[in-house]
């Protein structure tokens, strides 16, 4: 009796000291390679999204049951059974309740699992009812909007769990997840945002432009490709910048993670026309490289070197988008106006500098003491 009141009262002070873990958000820090695990399985089910994306672009989706559909949901399946068996060897292995074994950083994560279950259901109920969409349509649809949501909280799960650790200046081994988190995360994102990726258009190129004045025989026609290309060229910079800083705020980060971050995304939304312009990867990668040089190089940061960190963010952008200009001037030529096309990739920096502003907000002047 003594000793099962003993174990009792372990447990309750254990079931206290869990659930002020919990609450605080530091509790059952999982080993790295549990983490490598979830982005592996988030890399399926990212997979089957853009091999979707592929099949509705090129008009072969039929139904809702395809061979691409099934790649989506059992990579969907994989990672929520995987999220739930890290719930489970936790409580076994602790006894806790299913609540507190939940790992730091996952709990969102399961709960957009049954965000992305409710939407594939729906989904497939919307696809009976309305038939299969195309295009711009299938974008917007409830049900994929939903899809988009759930992925979004399970992607994110090892960016969530790493933002609660104590290390600012990790290695690639424990900065990988966090990073490929973030990477996968913002991959999903530029998916639903593809009807706004610069890159697969090239407006700016005099074929695009001549083919628009050609086929409408009007000047406001062209008026209205470049100001849809601006659109285009500052959203991508956000969908771009936004992460990086996000990144940046957190961590000190290792060499080559502005590399990986340009590279992959543009490398998923590449295949979704078959690579036709692969090129454009090209680009990522080396402003992505002048920007993991420069970050070493110029070492910026929130305290003496902020100006560092307006420089840093002024670049990389201009590089990405003064070497796509260059290669379209090398190759079809500019159909826009020279005051346009340079005057894109000064935006493009600017609206950069304005995210770092709002990230990396000038310091507060130092109160002076009463009396001094």
């Amino acid at each position: 009796m003594a000793s099962s009141q003993a174990n009792s009262t372990v447990r309750q002070m254990q079931e206290q000291l869990h659930t002020k873990a919990y609450q605080s958000g530091t509790t059952f820090k999982l080993a790295v390679g549990y983490h490598y695990l979830t982005i592996l399985f988030g890399t399926w089910l990212i997979c089957g999204v853009f091999i979707d994306g592929y099949a509705h672009n090129h008009g072969v989706v039929e139904t809702f049951f395809t061979p691409w559909h099934a790649i989506l949901y059992s990579g969907f399946l994989v990672c929520t059974i995987w999220m739930s068996y890290l719930v489970y060897r936790t409580r076994r292995i602790t006894g806790l309740s299913w609540r507190l074994a939940i790992p730091n950083g996952y709990g969102l994560g399961l709960t957009g699992a049954a965000v992305f279950l409710t939407g594939g259901l729906c989904d497939m109920a919307w696809h009976i009812i309305y038939g299969i969409e195309q295009d711009v349509a299938a974008l917007l649809s409830p049900s994929h909007l939903m899809l988009l949501v759930g992925g979004i909280m399970i992607l994110s799960s090892p960016f969530r769990s790493a933002w609660n650790e104590e290390d600012d200046a990790p290695g690639w081994r424990s900065f990988a997840p966090p990073l490929l988190s973030v990477t996968l995360t913002l991959s999903v994102i530029s998916f639903f945002l593809m009807y706004a990726w610069m890159f697969r258009y090239n407006l700016a190129s005099q074929p695009v432009t001549d083919w628009y004045l050609t086929k409408f025989y009007s000047g406001h026609i062209q008026q209205a490709n470049e100001m849809r290309g601006l659109s285009y060229l500052l959203l991508n910079t956000m969908q771009y910048m936004i992460p990086l800083l996000l990144l940046i705020r957190r961590w000190r980060l290792p060499f080559g993670a502005v590399t990986v971050l340009f590279t992959f995304v543009t490398v998923l939304m590449n295949a979704l026309d078959g690579f036709d312009n692969a090129i454009t990867i090209v680009f990522a990668f080396a402003a992505g490289l002048v920007g993991d040089l420069a970050y070493r190089w110029l070492k910026p940061d929130e305290g003496n070197r902020l100006w560092a960190m307006r420089v840093f963010v002024l670049l990389v952008p201009a590089m990405l988008w003064t070497l796509y200009f260059g290669w379209l001037k090398a190759t079809d030529g500019i159909g826009w106006e020279i005051e346009v096309w340079t005057g894109a990739i000064v935006s493009a920096a600017l609206a950069s500098l304005a995210l770092s502003l709002l990230a990396f907000p000038p310091r507060r002047p130092e109160r002076r003491q009463e009396g001094a």
